[in-house]
């Protein structure tokens, strides 16, 4: 319909050009200046009249609609990333600490969780490896000190690629 509607305005417009410029000088000219000038502006406002205002509002419901829904998706994927990145920064962080206190891990899984104050707060480690118990207490304390993980949160198991 608007492809229509240009056509037929881009053809109007060259038919009027047309004609002014070989019509005579005077009171012709001027009339068809008018003319054309009407026949113009009808072109502009003729797809206007045909417009169907109950199918227009339905489709700006719809597109309301699609656009609501989009943005509910765009905000969960937006949550979800950021989940995803917490987990994985806090997760890199333990194989820091771990590697500085000699602790050789050779897997940190944390999980999030969403938070009374609006944000995803780490929840809990498992941790894979092979470490003493004191090695597994000072790495503890440091996941309780710096990502608020209680020691009862962190699971450890053993290092299945070493076992047997």
């Amino acid at each position: 319909m608007i492809a229509s509607a240009i056509r037929q305005l881009c053809a109007v417009s060259i038919l009027c050009g047309a004609a002014l410029s070989i019509a005579p000088e005077g009171v012709v000219k001027r009339v068809l200046e008018i003319v054309c000038s009407v026949v113009v502006i009808s072109a502009v406002f003729q797809p206007l009249i045909g417009l169907d205002l109950t199918a227009y509002a339905l489709e700006l419901a719809r597109t309301q609609e699609l656009e609501a829904e989009l943005e509910e998706q765009g905000t969960e994927l937006n949550d979800r990333l950021n989940r995803l990145v917490i987990e994985e920064r806090c997760g890199t962080y333990i194989l820091d600490k771990a590697q500085e206190l000699g602790v050789e891990l050779s897997g940190v899984r944390v999980t999030a969780r969403w938070s009374l104050e609006g944000c995803w707060l780490p929840w809990s480690a498992e941790l894979t490896g092979e470490a003493g118990e004191e090695q597994r207490a000072e790495l503890a304390g440091k996941i309780e000190a710096e990502l608020g993980i209680p020691a009862e949160r962190q699971q450890w198991s053993g290092d299945e690629s070493t076992e047997g």
